[in-house]
């Protein structure tokens, strides 16, 4: 098994004799090979033990054990004891999940301060087939089908290759003993469930399913790599700002769209069942939440944003100047010059009789009912009905700022003026607004 050990190693570039490694040692069958087999390779090893204190004695037999072996060899050794069900029940989390924070926060912090290379864990084949299973029984995508990564984040598997039949073999033929976790023959657990009721039954079907799932895992990882380039260009086609827009119209009919558009959107917080929801009815101003973003429905685009809070704050200003508001600058100035046509047609300002302006003047986002005259048209108009027949997307149309003074709108800011502050033949003094 050693020379297959160092085959997988070289094949996959896991690390090298120089590497600094610190090996996760649980004291159980498949990580006293993995401790073993680096040895007899002569790398450069360093064990750590994590005493979850979950079993009472027989965890601190766990602990005594793999540190006497340590000791044996010569073995750098690093240990440490938590109540990890006390942790377990402040933190309000699973005591399997707090068992898994604690421990490779610990290798972490071990790792930095003392400048390792790698972490290598005992994850074999038979763990890599029951993950498998658990991903499918739960909804995976095509990552999902992969299962448990070769190396990741400077964590590598070096024995993912070798069945447990195969572990327990060189075991016996190295005399080597191990510690045996009784939780690991009960079905309290989903993953044990697996492995004692679920592969059992597929054996009987197919006796060389190690074998058969090996090959689909090759399979599945020609398939991600595909995948993973299709992913690619899609994220290319994006563009990513404050607001993402996603080229929705572009894509809408591409194989596999949906699979490419949960993989995007799962840090944003959404699944498989948003996306079949959001494609199931494609129309303008539709919108589906997580807890962090929003994602909108626009014409020929989507929209992706951190759920934003609609805020009621009014920005009042007492006279010309330049303010900041809200990572904005605005400055408010009076002039004499008449404006050039290139100048009033620039959406970041607008010119308004100066003298017919009652300070002070306000910013803020617009409200429900709000009215006014757009440039141009006779008679008011509901800012509402001006957006949607200027078809403004839903993230921009909540957004939009208005400028006002004391008693009406004077600009949908980078949209339109208010009729009745144009500038005429008998404006005298101008008021320029422009934002930065």
């Amino acid at each position: 098994m050693l020379e297959e050990f160092l085959w997988f190693i070289n094949k996959n570039r896991l690390c090298a004799t120089t590497d600094k490694i610190l090996v996760a040692v649980s004291g159980g069958k498949d990580s006293m090979a993995l401790l073993h087999l680096f040895l007899e390779a002569k790398f450069n090893i360093s064990a750590a033990h994590y005493n979850f204190g979950l079993r009472g004695q027989a965890s601190d037999g766990d602990e005594d054990f793999v540190r006497q072996f340590c000791e044996e060899k010569n073995i750098p050794f690093f240990c440490t004891k938590t109540n990890t069900k006390q942790v377990a029940r402040e933190g309000g989390v699973s005591t399997q999940m707090a068992a898994r924070e604690l421990r490779y926060s610990w290798f972490k912090e071990i790792m930095a301060t003392n400048e390792f290379d790698l972490l290598a864990t005992a994850h074999h084949l038979d763990d890599k087939i029951e993950t498998l299973y658990l991903n499918i029984t739960k909804g995976t995508g095509p990552k999902g089908l992969k299962s448990i990564p070769l190396n990741k984040d400077r964590i590598i598997r070096p024995l993912l290759f070798a069945s447990l039949n195969k572990i327990m073999k060189y075991l016996e033929s190295n005399n080597l003993t191990w510690r045996e976790d009784a939780s690991n023959q009960t079905t309290d657990y989903q993953r044990n469930k697996i492995r004692h009721q679920v592969i059992p039954v597929l054996k009987e079907i197919n006796p060389g399913i190690e074998s058969t799932i090996q090959n689909n895992f090759q399979r599945f990882e020609a398939l991600n790599d595909i995948f993973e380039e299709k992913l690619r260009v899609f994220e290319q086609s994006i563009d990513f700002g404050e607001l993402i827009k996603i080229p929705s119209k572009k894509w809408e009919n591409s194989a596999g769209f949906s699979l490419i558009l949960e993989e995007f959107l799962k840090p944003y917080g959404f699944n498989f069942q948003d996306v079949v929801d959001l494609l199931k009815v494609d129309l303008a101003g539709r919108k589906i939440t997580s807890a962090s973003h929003s994602l909108t429905v626009g014409r020929g685009e989507w929209f992706l944003e951190k759920n934003y809070k609609m805020t009621s704050e009014i920005f009042e200003f007492l006279a010309p100047g330049v303010y900041e508001t809200d990572n904005r600058r605005i400055q408010i100035q009076e002039t004499k010059g008449f404006p050039s046509i290139m100048d009033i047609r620039k959406s970041g300002q607008a010119f308004f009789d100066f003298d017919l302006i009652e300070w002070p003047i306000s910013l803020r986002v617009w409200q429900r009912g709000d009215k006014f005259q757009p440039f141009g048209m006779e008679g008011k108009k509901l800012v509402s009905d001006f957006l949607i027949n200027a078809k403004i997307d839903a993230p921009y149309k909540k957004n939009q700022l208005v400028l006002t003074d004391k008693n009406h709108i004077l600009w949908l800011v980078g949209l339109r003026t208010d009729d009745r502050y144009k500038l005429t033949s008998a404006t005298k003094n101008i008021l320029k607004v422009s934002f930065f």
